[in-house]
């Protein structure tokens, strides 16, 4: 397996906990620089790795294949831009860009360059969105007439992270939990045929969207997605209605937390959700419990490994993520 040297902008929530654990533990990743002030968090994940001071040296480094971008929404485009301008394969957190033009032009570069550019749009590998791609091809539910899902916190005060509270180019909650569901919708469904929705302000202490409802049309059905931060009773992650019955699924993937409590792809029992998640299957046949599937992101980075190598096609389809970045653009002007 040929390894690709690696280098890691950012060593907050995703870099630290949603990237760097599954570089660590692919035999085909060598992460080699990390670019953070988090000096001491660094060094008690990897001892021996010092942090490298400004991206710039990153991009000067001729062994480093890979750049993987887990900065601030609004950095995204500019890092990107500047990893494949030096010869680097580029791995950024989602949303790619702030404006679906700006992902088109770096899809460009990278295609003059020879170059890959790939979206961390991991939650296509969640427990529970496998789950409901396992269901919806079981044929079980029938015809499927509608599609739900939200993506609800509780979280009454503003963010610690300052950025995600300031107004500006990406923020609000339809480029952070948006990017998501948009995505796996795409993934599941295709380009809806048209949409609508509203984004808002729904903290009384917000300055920027909070919330939003977006509605996508398909040939016989149509999509509702939601996302809400003052939820504090969770409502089903999913609802699926078929002209046979339906499907309910509780919870959300473990992932996240698992790797924040300090566990560890490969480890016993990881992306493994709970008994007590379950969802719930009803048709003819009656109301059962049906298993969730193990969530497994470690396959985005299997994927871009394969695609660096020359051995399988890109998971995540560009053009799907400028799709994504349209919708949220046109939501955004009409609320």
């Amino acid at each position: 397996m040929p390894t690709i040297t690696t280098a890691l902008l950012g060593y907050g929530l995703s870099g630290r906990y949603l990237q760097a654990p599954f570089y660590a533990a692919h035999p085909g990743f060598d992460l080699a620089r990390v670019v953070t002030s988090r000096a001491d968090d660094l060094g008690s994940d990897f001892p021996g790795l010092y942090p490298t001071a400004t991206s710039e040296e990153v991009f000067a480094d001729a062994t480093v294949d890979l750049v993987s971008i887990a900065t601030p929404n609004a950095t995204h485009y500019a890092l990107a831009r500047a990893a494949l301008e030096a010869g680097k394969h580029v791995l950024v957190d989602k949303p790619a860009c702030t404006t679906a033009a700006e992902l088109r032009e770096l899809r460009d570069l990278a295609t003059h360059k020879k170059l890959h550019l790939f979206v961390f749009q991991n939650r296509r590998w969640d427990s529970d969105f496998l789950t409901v791609k396992k269901m919806i091809a079981s044929g079980e539910l029938g015809q499927l007439v509608g599609f739900e899902t939200r993506y609800d916190r509780w979280k009454p005060e503003p963010n610690a992270k300052a950025w995600k509270e300031t107004p500006g180019p990406g923020a609000g909650m339809m480029y952070d939990l948006g990017a998501h569901l948009i995505d796996q919708a795409i993934a599941c469904f295709g380009i809806p045929k048209h949409v609508s929705g509203r984004t808002w302000i729904q903290r009384p202490f917000s300055s920027i969207p909070d919330a939003f409802d977006l509605h996508f049309e398909y040939d016989s059905f149509g999509a509702d997605l939601s996302c809400s931060l003052l939820v504090r009773e969770p409502t089903p992650r999913y609802r699926l209605h078929g002209d046979k019955g339906a499907f309910v699924k509780f919870g959300v993937d473990v992932q996240e937390d698992q790797l924040k409590a300090g566990l560890r792809p490969g480890d016993s029992n990881f992306g493994r959700e709970p008994k007590n998640q379950d969802g719930i299957l009803h048709t003819d046949a009656g109301r059962s419990n049906y298993p969730t599937l193990s969530g497994r992101w470690m396959s985005l980075f299997d994927n871009v490994h394969g695609v660096v190598a020359g051995t399988v096609l890109p998971a995540v389809p560009l053009e799907e993520v400028i799709a994504q970045l349209e919708i949220i653009e046109g939501v955004g002007n009409l609320s």
